[in-house]
């Protein structure tokens, strides 16, 4: 920015959102040329509560993390 010279750059840009950007386009609430360029590959990941089988494995990742951190016991939890 800032630089009147053209630069070649190579670049990934990583977008997510949580609303459905169709239905934003049609309300004038995103632009519809953004979209198309963001959407040039996209992947849909499900929400948490729909593969509850990632809970446990989840809270080992940030119990592990955190007892790194916090230099404590390991502690054990169980599902309801």
């Amino acid at each position: 920015m800032g630089n009147p010279k053209t630069m070649k750059v190579n670049v990934r840009v990583i977008a997510a959102t949580n609303r459905n950007l169709e239905q934003a386009i049609e309300k004038k609430e995103f632009r519809e040329d953004l979209y198309y360029r963001l959407n040039a590959f996209p992947i849909h990941c499900p929400p948490l509560r729909e593969r509850e089988d990632d809970i446990p494995l989840l809270v080992k990742h940030f119990c592990q993390s955190m007892k790194r951190r916090l230099v404590r016991k390991s502690q054990t939890f169980r599902k309801r």
